[in-house]
């Protein structure tokens, strides 16, 4: 079996309501659909993040396309050299990642149709049924915020994540109105999104101590990992890395930095299910869990395929994210992902088990090409 093309569109997709956080508000995502066609009719699909540029995602799609067309879909590894060796991506991985996110999910969807088998069977198989997911707040002010919580607690999700760096005040009031309308049962997670300098972080966290935080993410600039170690230090609340870990080479240099009691990392910024597999398998030889981390630039491509290699990882903590239930609609056919007291099961169809809502994908491509993609900057 061969390669034969690698096709993408870019998907504009509006989200249920304004996505605030300290990096803007976000409208709406842009996803890269990404298809990987064979010369024996299996065609794979994955999905690439289009968050920062779906243009530039787009040419980078073309670079990768070039490292395996011609060539067969079971040699992932070997593709991977050819893109970021021999394509002089390897010190550019941070973006180049979330373009190749795509072609490799593509392909792990191929392998596993060609074999009948879904994709965690051939990644050692399950020691996880269900995935545990997290509730992600939306709003900007506590009362919408509280009302959100006490929805999804409603629903059965015990862990609840809202974002903060908006301002001491603001935070605080955040987190309170949260706490008080789920109880104390409840994991609450915070993330700054790199808002704070160090001695902020500190400042704030310490102020959030009473509210038990379950553990707050990225409080700091991505590259500051002694800063990282400082906060855990002055503050008893655990801290997860995420934009400062992408590969298995930062998640070796966070733990020898101890910056971080958890790291939050997704298929895109590992690129791809492989790459998410490396990075648990370093933490686990650190003696940390791992947490999914979701993206603004996916949909449920993007969760089936992470429910297939984290159902392989032991090494988890519960409340994963997942970003599609944000969306005005999906791309994937429904009933694929549906929420469960707060889980998502693993599915066991061939691949990745994607089933594409043909309707809505060309919806959200005319969408792109009548209005272009969706940005935070105003």
């Amino acid at each position: 079996m061969k390669v034969t093309s690698v096709k993408s569109r870019v998907l504009a997709i509006p989200n249920n309501e304004p996505y605030y956080y300290s990096q803007g508000v976000g409208q709406g995502v842009n996803c890269v659909l990404v298809e990987v066609e064979t010369d024996e009719g299996i065609t794979g699909i994955g999905e690439a993040c289009g968050d920062r540029s779906a243009e530039a995602i787009v040419e980078v799609l073309r670079a990768a396309a070039r490292a395996i067309e011609g060539h067969s879909p079971f040699d992932i590894e070997a593709f991977l050299h050819r893109f970021y060796r021999l394509g002089k991506w390897d010190d550019m991985r941070r973006f180049a990642n979330q373009a190749v996110a795509g072609v490799e999910m593509a392909l792990w969807d191929i392998v596993g149709k060609a074999c009948d088998q879904p994709v965690h069977r051939l990644f050692g198989g399950m020691v996880k049924e269900r995935s545990s997911c997290f509730a992600f707040l939306q709003g900007n002010d506590p009362d919408k915020l509280a009302g959100d919580a006490k929805k999804w607690h409603g629903q059965g999700f015990d862990v609840i994540y809202v974002k903060v760096g908006l301002g001491y005040d603001r935070d605080l009031a955040y987190v309170a109105a949260v706490r008080e309308a789920v109880g104390k049962e409840a994991k609450i997670r915070v993330d700054a999104n790199q808002a704070w300098q160090v001695g902020e972080a500190i400042h704030t966290l310490q102020a959030l101590v009473p509210f038990q935080i379950d553990f707050a993410e990225q409080p700091v600039h991505w590259t500051n990992l002694e800063g990282m170690a400082r906060i855990r230090e002055a503050v008893p609340i655990p801290i997860a890395i995420d934009q400062g870990c992408f590969t298995e080479f930062e998640a070796l240099r966070a733990i020898q930095t101890r910056a971080a009691d958890v790291i939050t990392v997704g298929l895109h910024e590992a690129g791809g299910i492989l790459g998410l597999k490396k990075v648990a398998t370093v933490a686990a030889a650190g003696g940390l869990p791992i947490c999914r981390h979701g993206v603004m630039g996916e949909t449920g491509i993007t969760t089936l395929a992470s429910l297939q290699v984290l159902a392989t990882i032991q090494n988890q903590v519960d409340g994963h994210q997942v970003m599609h239930q944000l969306l005005e609609n999906d791309t994937i056919r429904p009933g694929l992902l549906t929420f469960d007291q707060g889980h998502l099961d693993v599915p066991d169809r061939p691949g990745l088990g994607i089933e594409l809502d043909l309707d809505m994908v060309d919806r959200y491509a005319k969408r792109y090409e009548e209005h272009g993609p969706y940005h935070n900057i105003v």
